[in-house]
């Protein structure tokens, strides 16, 4: 499974080193930015940086002056970010509560395909994915490769985020470009919990990847025994 830790890079750090700041677009900006019940005004990039900025070290009320003088809360950095995945990968409840309210789009995606609940489910933030799910967040967005946020949690063993994904229709049986599934994940990984919640909530053991693999092929391979066990047990 390719790694979907993405580099983030603060934006403080990149207006100390350059004069001017070229990175953030205008993308989104027709559909989105209404503040406060009225569309965002135009804004200059700097004003975006400093959103962006706030928005990683969770800064709400530097947020929420802000997006009141008109800020895009929907502007883009070079990588297609937004404020919301900036605030979202860090972990930063209020903000992305406060981002939410004033327009930010919940299924925003990034270059990679990547959305601001993959960035907080990645990283654990079970707050803030139930914040962005009850906002309609994707559970089942899948980047360019066709992961998912499920197959980041099974892959990374995290069985509270594999519950919370499931119990909001996260699809068990979705599969990457290379068909793997999130059964194939955590039991090439060992994660008996997780495999147990697949299988509960309708997991196809017998799907195949490109390679032939199937959950128990690759369970074996690591020698997984118990997971391997389960697997081969009648249902």
């Amino acid at each position: 499974m390719t790694s979907s830790v993405r580099v983030w890079v603060s934006l403080g750090a990149l207006l100390a080193v350059s004069c001017g700041w070229s990175g953030v677009t205008e993308s989104g900006a027709a559909q989105g930015g209404a503040v406060k019940g009225r569309q965002a005004t135009r804004s200059a990039p700097s004003d975006e940086v400093a959103l962006f900025d706030a928005a990683w070290n969770g800064q709400t009320a530097t947020i929420r002056s802000l997006l009141t003088r008109g800020v895009n809360v929907n502007a883009r950095d070079m990588a297609s970010k937004t404020a919301l995945m900036a605030a979202a990968v860090n972990g930063h409840a209020e903000a992305v509560e406060v981002l939410l309210a004033a327009g930010a789009d919940v299924n925003a995606r990034d270059e990679h395909g990547e959305t601001a609940l993959m960035n907080a489910a990645f990283n654990g933030f079970l707050n803030i994915l139930d914040v962005l799910v009850a906002h309609g967040a994707d559970v089942n967005a899948a980047r360019e490769s066709g992961e998912t946020t499920l197959m980041d949690a099974a892959w990374n063993g995290d069985l509270r985020v594999v519950g919370a994904l499931l119990a909001a229709g996260a699809e068990p049986n979705a599969k990457t470009l290379d068909g793997d599934t999130a059964l194939m994940m955590a039991s090439s990984r060992g994660h008996v919990e997780i495999v147990r919640a697949l299988l509960a909530t309708g997991a196809n053991i017998q799907a195949k990847n490109r390679y032939g693999d199937t959950a128990l092929h690759l369970a074996a391979d690591e020698g997984h025994l118990e997971i391997v066990r389960l697997l081969l047990k009648p249902r």
